[in-house]
């Protein structure tokens, strides 16, 4: 009887390659054998393959950035998140006292606690590292008159703040109120400003335990 070689072959060649497959993995992916200390071809000694969650920051220098389990960013600037805030002139008066969330993506949404919904009291801004715990925002609020039937002032606020530890951060801000031209249009006139406030910028981190200000309770 002739036996065919031909499946004995294929086999054989599965089998080689099956076998290659499993040891290059064993060596760190295809790492030559020889480069590699003993101790890395022991499996006991090397950790457990786990999942993580990340999400993608796209731009010139894309990378992933971890995230916890419940969501939180591990490894992202440290500004990010939620925190309450205060826009204090120098002659003590509260220009502004509110809620804002620094985003992972660099974007950034406040809301404003001295100015009435009717006329506008969210704004978004986006804002960049300059340095060790030091950060820049760029702002802009969309103010209307009290009926909310006008448009009234467009508004550049921008803050350069530093974290003092993890939950705190201070720094400067300008704000700086333009007349638009026409209720259609987001343009203003005259170009400049018509009014500038500069003062200081103090914040505290909101956290899953925070409470409301003043509140015991």
């Amino acid at each position: 009887m002739k036996v065919s070689m031909r499946p004995l072959l294929a086999a054989l060649t599965l089998g080689v390659a099956g076998f290659s497959t499993a040891t290059s993995a064993h060596a760190g992916c295809g790492a030559v054998p020889s480069l590699l200390k003993p101790s890395a071809w022991n499996s006991s000694s090397q950790a457990p393959a786990t999942l993580r969650s990340a999400y993608y920051r796209p731009g010139a220098e894309g990378r992933f950035l971890l995230t916890g389990d419940d969501g939180a960013w591990t490894n992202g600037p440290d500004i990010v998140g939620m925190w309450r805030f205060q826009l204090v002139a120098p002659n003590g008066a509260v220009v502004d006292d509110g809620y804002a969330q620094w985003h992972a993506d660099g974007t950034e949404i406040q809301n404003s606690g001295l100015h009435a919904p009717i006329t506008s009291n969210f704004c978004l801004g986006v804002w960049g590292q300059v340095g060790p715990g030091t950060y820049q925002l760029n702002h802009f609020p969309l103010g209307w008159d009290a009926t909310g039937q006008s448009p009234a002032n467009a508004i550049q606020l921008t803050e350069t703040v530093k974290l003092t530890d993890h939950d705190h951060m201070t720094g400067t801000f300008k704000l700086k109120v333009y007349v638009w031209t026409t209720p259609d249009s987001l343009d203003v006139s005259p170009s400049m400003p018509v009014a500038t406030v500069t003062g200081t910028v103090t914040a505290t981190r909101v956290t899953i335990n925070s409470m409301v200000p003043g509140s015991t309770q």
